[in-house]
């Protein structure tokens, strides 16, 4: 059985400016795992809060819920991951998360980050057997 990948980008370089959220999102429910990447660089001026990231995951349903902030309903987007990017000027922060066949749906949130913008990123890939 040969491995078959597919590329994910979540989210493409972008600027998450001061009290903004930026969300990307992908369906992996016909794979059989992935792994995402991110990265958060701040600028010259580091952020008075940090931006953090957040990994959201949904469960099977009719199709890949809108990109949304956690919510309540048995169906929604929830929070499984979390790291902050620090307030340290010019500071990068790398992290990943790994997932198997049980993800359907999956988010990434970068969030939080106050008076100045920080560049975000996610990108990843996915397999199937």
């Amino acid at each position: 059985m040969a491995k078959s990948t597919t590329a994910l980008v979540l989210v493409s370089s972008a600027s998450n400016t001061a009290g903004s959220t930026t969300r990307g999102r992908a369906d992996v429910s016909t794979k059989d795992g992935g792994e995402i990447r991110w990265k958060i660089t701040n600028g010259a001026t580091g952020p008075t809060v940090q931006c953090t990231v957040n990994v959201l995951v949904a469960q099977s349903q009719g199709s890949m819920p809108a990109a949304a902030a956690e919510g309540t309903g048995d169906t929604a987007w929830k929070q499984v991951f979390s790291q902050g990017g620090g307030t340290s000027n010019n500071g990068v922060i790398r992290g990943k998360y790994r997932f198997g066949p049980e993800v359907q749906y999956i988010e990434i949130e970068f969030t939080g980050n106050t008076a100045q913008t920080v560049t975000v990123e996610c990108t990843g890939d996915a397999y199937s057997y």
